[in-house]
């Protein structure tokens, strides 16, 4: 009784064996058809090339900007802005009150520091 590699290698020989005298009996032309495989469609209009009429040549399009040769070039040269980062404010003191705290408020927040301040 064979085992189990000695039949996987034999299998593997066998399918080996049946690509190859196929690719050997493929034409040429089979085998590019094999390797080009068709672009996939775009959905959607095509880009027009036609210019509209009634738009002066050198203006930009409506809410368009025209941009020159050395704005693109200070741009592309430009170093990456940096990060805003988030501050995290206080939060009122008050339990269930998630308003940030007025600057004078005692740790509390605009509202809690007048209603103390009232009833005070």
């Amino acid at each position: 009784m064979p085992t189990l590699t000695t039949t996987i290698e034999k299998a593997a020989q066998d399918f080996a064996a049946t690509i190859l005298a196929a690719v050997k009996d493929a034409s040429l032309q089979e085998l590019l058809a094999l390797q080009v495989s068709a672009p996939t469609p775009r959905r959607g209009r095509p880009p027009t090339t036609k210019k509209r009429a009634g738009r002066k040549p050198g203006r930009p399009p409506k809410g368009g900007k025209k941009t020159s040769a050395k704005v693109v070039a200070q741009k592309s040269t430009a170093p990456a802005k940096k990060k805003k980062r988030k501050i995290n404010f206080p939060k009122c003191s008050v339990p269930g009150c998630g308003k940030n705290r007025y600057a004078r408020g005692n740790g509390m927040c605009g509202e809690h520091f007048k209603a103390a301040k009232a009833g005070a």
